[in-house]
């Protein structure tokens, strides 16, 4: 059995400046992390790099469905993220564009902690990504 992260939030923006900003590395440099490396092709891995982190963590794009949807494969790099899949759902909302973002497949074995950190970090990422979105995409990263 695995475990889930799921947030969902609306932002006041139309969808595709929303899509890009998941769905380009300067549009996750702009609410992710400052350090962001790779083209954004599918296929192809985007690494991270955060302050303080022993090793950049790999991201492979597995799929990019404009305006839609972008699914990543997480493939090593980080405790418990080894096969997890992150993806990110956006929709037209009442008032601009619903987000949803999941990041699915950690272990039963990962400690509650642990992952309630994961989860509460991810919640912070995906609000800061509501806030540049709605800046007109004047970037701000959770990790600068």
């Amino acid at each position: 059995m695995t475990r889930d992260i799921v947030h969902a939030i609306e932002i006041e923006a139309e969808q595709k400046a929303v899509y890009d900003a998941i769905a380009t590395p300067s549009g996750l440099a702009a609410f992710w992390t400052s350090d962001v490396e790779g083209s954004g092709s599918v296929g192809e891995t985007l690494t991270f790099g955060f302050p303080e982190a022993p090793t950049r963590m790999p991201i492979e794009i597995a799929r990019l469905d404009a305006p839609d949807e972008v699914a990543w494969t997480c493939p090593a790099g980080y405790p418990y993220w080894e096969g997890t899949q992150v993806s990110w759902s956006v929709a037209p909302g009442e008032h601009g564009t619903n987000v949803v973002f999941r990041h699915a497949g950690f272990p039963d074995e990962q400690p509650d902690f642990a992952l309630g950190s994961v989860s509460l970090t991810w919640a912070m990422i995906v609000d800061r990504l509501k806030r540049v979105v709605e800046n007109g995409g004047k970037a701000d990263p959770y990790f600068a």
